[in-house]
């Protein structure tokens, strides 16, 4: 049963981040694409914003499909938990001086539920229905 549960787990995560990626990525969106959210990051302090900011976009899109498939599980895992912890540091609390359940700013309560989920993956891996289990990792 608990391979069962981290495969929902995995998927589950695996299908949320894509469109955190996509709000980066859309031109239209609300960081007016790439270049407007690697500009964010610099604007913020964010140190090598240019690099971090595509490792942030590469990890909620590409991360997300190994992810589902269970490639690199406790590295991805780890690398969105991490994504999340800046996310709720960062925008939530500095920028918008949100409280956790913040009905007027956006609480932050999201973030940290997948950030827990992200982490609960690093402590036990992908489970059996994964290409990790066939790689070894």
């Amino acid at each position: 049963m608990l391979d069962w549960g981290l495969l929902i787990l995995r998927v589950g995560l695996g299908i949320i981040f894509p469109f955190h990626a996509w709000l980066k990525l859309n031109p239209r969106g609300p960081s007016k694409g790439s270049a407007g959210f690697i500009g964010f990051l610099k604007q913020s302090g964010v140190p090598l914003p240019g690099l971090l900011g595509w490792v942030v976009m590469l990890l909620e899109s590409v991360g997300a499909a190994l992810l589902i498939v269970g490639l690199g599980t406790r590295i991805v895992a780890l690398g969105l938990a991490i994504d999340m912890l800046v996310a709720i540091i960062l925008v939530k609390r500095r920028m918008q001086k949100a409280g956790f359940m913040d009905p007027q700013k956006g609480g932050w309560e999201f973030e940290f539920a997948l950030m827990a989920q992200a982490l609960a993956l690093v402590f036990t891996g992908a489970g059996s229905f994964a290409l990790d289990r066939i790689y070894g990792l």
